[in-house]
């Protein structure tokens, strides 16, 4: 029985068209479609934002993505049927010394990386656009189950 043998340079050519086709498929994967353009409401939202009780503010951009002024978060976001829906992960933290802590609190800091968590609130703009209330379960600092955030300024 005789075995069916390609050239080699035809293997080579081969080889490289299964590269080239796997590449552009792991492109498109990660590029994937071209992300759906900003709702009103979401245009609304894109800006920096603080809810007055601490220092940090939140920063919701154009793309969807949303950070933290302390760098301690990240994530993605978007508004449906008047909710807004935020998908948020640490941010992995490099060892600050070569102390057995320092590593343990990076190695705890990369675990927690991958895990995410999910939120939702129902979202209200005010008359002005500048403020916003997110439904909240109601306790001290919010009787009425509103939280009040304040637009900083754009992004």
């Amino acid at each position: 029985m005789r075995r069916l043998t390609l050239p080699l340079k035809r293997r080579r050519v081969l080889l490289a068209c299964l590269a080239g086709l796997l590449l552009a498929v792991c492109a498109y994967c990660f590029i994937g479609e071209e992300p759906r353009p900003l709702t009103a409401e979401e245009q609304q939202l894109v800006g920096e934002w603080s809810d007055g009780t601490s220092e940090i503010t939140r920063g919701f951009h154009a793309d969807r993505t949303i950070s933290l002024s302390n760098n301690q978060y990240a994530g993605r976001w978007h508004i449906v049927d008047g909710k807004l829906k935020v998908v948020a992960w640490e941010l992995f933290e490099l060892p600050r010394s070569l102390s057995l802590s320092s590593i343990r609190l990076s190695w705890n800091s990369l675990q927690r990386h991958f895990e995410e968590e999910k939120y939702s609130w129902q979202i209200d703009f005010l008359d002005d656009g500048r403020t916003m209330t997110l439904n909240h379960p109601v306790d001290e600092q919010h009787p009425d189950g509103k939280w009040l955030w304040t637009k900083q300024m754009d992004r």
